[in-house]
């Protein structure tokens, strides 16, 4: 077909999925796209995001882009559509990225943590090191955590402020001797 006769056809489906909510007409138009829908999910590959949720997300664009273009003044679909499609990529990357930031927003330091609670700093174990004045934790983490009862996880949980809302379930008196007993548990592997 010629450059003419495409476009054409790249109209009457936008027509028909404008009036008529065609998902045909839908299809056709990102099948016809479908190589440049793969080259921005491989460019910008988003994490936490497989091939079936980054078409769904461009089928979408596709289906907004149909509802407000306007090819009455020279411009092209293909063009309009990548544009749209660049712009939901990066703004979908920027959205994972913020969520990746959350943690770091709210972390808190080891330092400040062991000035408020100072139990806590002999709960991990941290050693001051007088050749250079830093703390280093001095412990296999993993294998702590593997020697624990579940009830000695959730209160360790609890005292770490990860999980506050399992409180409900056990009696105040359990989970202090629970965390207690990870607490020995601990001091045992340093």
């Amino acid at each position: 077909m010629k450059t003419q006769q495409l476009l054409n056809q790249d109209l009457n489906w936008i027509t028909q999925v404008k009036e008529l909510n065609s998902s045909q007409a839908l299809e056709q138009l990102f099948t016809k796209y479908l190589p440049l829908v793969e080259k921005y999910g491989q460019i910008y590959h988003i994490p936490l995001f497989d091939r079936a949720d980054w078409y769904q997300e461009a089928r979408l664009v596709c289906y907004q882009t149909c509802l407000i273009f306007n090819g009455n003044h020279g411009s092209k679909f293909g063009s309009f559509f990548k544009l749209r499609l660049q712009n939901r990529a990066a703004n979908l990357l920027r959205e994972q990225l913020a969520l990746k930031r959350q943690t770091n927003i709210k972390s808190v330091s080891m330092e400040h943590l062991s000035e408020v609670d100072p139990e806590l700093k002999s709960l991990l174990c941290l050693r001051s090191d007088l050749n250079n004045n830093s703390e280093f934790i001095s412990f296999d983490y993993g294998s702590y955590l593997q020697t624990l009862s579940e009830l000695e996880l959730l209160a360790l949980k609890v005292c770490l402020g990860l999980h506050p809302q399992a409180v409900n379930n056990y009696s105040k008196s359990s989970l202090m001797r629970a965390a207690q007993r990870a607490r020995l548990k601990l001091r045992q592997l340093c």
